[in-house]
């Protein structure tokens, strides 16, 4: 069972109800394991996969006709072979399984605690009535292919979007969010 997460803003403060690590939750006496999922966030469509220890800060806000998403920092986040990442976030709109509408951050090098600190915009027209992906990347040298190390899966139409939404989202494997399709 998935339960979501809470959240508030304050004056340009960030108060964010902070989820709990995998694990975490059946420490504490929790007997179905539930992971607080962020504002608005849908739980992976393969129920079976654990989160993963890292988490991002976002905010999202309607204003002017358009979607903002604040891509703040994100905490606890390791490469493949658990190396310190050189890391950046894409988002996408989704429409059941198409992926829409590429935003993505600069690359945040060598750390495990990366502050993005930037605003991605879509129109309003594009977003209403979809989700929002949001995807953690390590970037790779040479010829290898770039690797997604997580994501989270917002669904817009429970946010009230008028209002700026503050959370911590706990990232899944990649795999839960990909079907017959894949983000490029």
């Amino acid at each position: 069972m998935w339960r979501a997460g809470t959240a508030t803003g304050r004056k340009g403060s960030m108060w964010a109800a902070v989820p709990l690590a995998a694990g975490a939750a059946g420490a504490l006496g929790d007997a179905d394991d539930e992971v607080p999922l962020g504002p608005g966030q849908l739980p992976p469509r393969n129920a079976s996969l654990p989160p993963l220890h890292a988490e991002i800060n976002i905010s999202i806000i309607m204003i002017k006709g358009q979607l903002e998403l604040e891509v703040s920092h994100a905490r606890r986040v390791y490469g493949v072979n658990g190396e310190v990442p050189d890391s950046y976030v894409k988002c996408y709109l989704r429409d059941g399984d198409k992926w829409l509408h590429k935003r993505k951050t600069r690359v945040i090098r060598r750390t495990t605690e990366p502050h993005f600190k930037q605003t991605l915009k879509y129109q309003a027209s594009d977003a209403l009535g979809r989700t929002l992906m949001v995807m953690l990347w390590q970037r790779c040298g040479g010829f290898e292919h770039n690797l997604a190390l997580g994501g989270a899966e917002i669904c817009l139409d429970k946010l009230t979007l008028p209002q700026r939404t503050y959370g911590w989202y706990p990232l899944f494997p990649a795999t839960s969010f990909v079907a017959d399709e894949s983000p490029d």
